[in-house]
């Protein structure tokens, strides 16, 4: 039987992953310098035996995690090593038969699994957002392939700027048209990871429109899942017009990222290294040092996903009750959940 103070560390453990197991990328975006980074080693696929049982969540991004041969035996050995957990590949989609071809050797023993394909505009404004002349088509490939092979969960991930913002509906849409789940991002700063500090975006008057009409498709919809991503979308709004998070940040707390070495740090927007993936013996003690170093320090101001998904389980009362407001509200269109701010600096993306 588990003693008390054993379940109570336990508490302490990271919950969310997410992986950059390699950093060679064949695109290059105008938003992250991740494809001039210098080097190409990385974790062995048995490096990530070391990962935590209880994990609940890990995105494999890269770079271009599907440039990475290993991949099929490092899903094979994370999800032997971490059964509970949902595991998402993020992909730019340029490869497609690479991308097939890596696939179906993963789904003969792990089908479900989720995959995000990066799309931030048609045509041309998403080839020159990812420096990759003929793109858009192969994205549009790379889904249907997916598809074929009897993938259910796939979304596209649209990572948000001043250069694409009169995309997102597009966006929107197609995802419904072609039946895959819409997710959303924004430029993010990071000198550890995408090597990019100049990131802003300005144009805050239109972004509050289209945020606002995304958060209502969301929110009159039957999914929860996509109530959830409307309060995504308006704790991005606050952020980016106010420079604040709605939520905690939980940062190297209950979420962690690790890099193609091994090297953990709290975020991929937070450069603290605070250990090695080779050297944890013991997750919860490792989160119980972790939580004495960071706590006294201020993270780098940031609204991702990966740094959101566990501050929104901690705080569900407070997120339920902003859902069932939005809800009630989208009945009374005078009335809108608007965050009327006159700041206009903001930070940057992820992949």
């Amino acid at each position: 039987m588990m003693s008390k103070s054993t379940s109570q560390s336990n508490n302490f453990a990271p919950k969310d992953f997410v992986l950059a197991i390699t950093y060679q990328c064949n695109s290059r975006c105008q938003f992250c310098n991740i494809w001039q980074k210098k080097g190409t080693a990385s974790c062995q696929p048995i490096d990530y035996t070391n990962l935590p049982r209880n994990a609940q969540n890990i995105n494999l991004s890269g770079g271009e995690p599907f440039l990475k041969k290993e991949l099929p035996e490092i899903i094979r050995i994370i999800s032997r090593q971490c059964p509970k957990a949902k595991i998402v590949i993020s992909t730019n989609g340029f490869s497609p038969s690479l991308i097939k071809k890596q696939m179906q050797k993963i789904i003969r023993f792990k089908r479900d699994i989720g995959i995000a394909v990066s799309l931030d505009g048609f045509g041309r404004v998403h080839e020159e957002l990812r420096g990759f002349p003929g793109g858009y088509s192969l994205v549009l490939e790379t889904i249907r392939l997916l598809k074929e092979l009897g993938l259910r969960d796939i979304k596209i991930a649209f990572t948000l700027g001043d250069q694409n913002i009169n995309q997102l509906k597009r966006i929107y849409r197609l995802s419904r048209e072609l039946e895959v789940e819409f997710s959303l991002a924004a430029y993010h700063n990071s000198n550890h990871y995408f090597d990019k500090n100049d990131n802003q975006i300005n144009n805050l008057k239109k972004i509050n429109r289209e945020l606002n009409w995304l958060i209502d498709q969301e929110i009159k919809s039957f999914s929860p899942k996509k109530w959830l991503r409307a309060y995504f979308a308006w704790g991005l709004l606050r952020f980016l017009e106010e420079q604040k998070r709605i939520l905690p940040d939980y940062s190297g707390l209950t979420s962690l990222f690790i890099d193609p070495i091994g090297n953990i740090y709290p975020s991929d927007v937070w450069g603290l290294r605070i250990g090695r993936l080779r050297r944890v013996r013991n997750w919860s003690d490792f989160g119980l040092r972790t939580r004495e170093m960071l706590l006294p320090q201020k993270s780098p101001i940031n609204w991702m996903i990966c740094t959101t998904r566990q501050a929104i389980r901690k705080h569900w009362l407070r997120v339920g009750f902003w859902i069932i407001k939005a809800k009630i509200k989208l009945l009374f269109p005078a009335q809108r959940i608007d965050c009327q701010s006159n700041r206009s600096k903001v930070v940057v993306s992820t992949n």
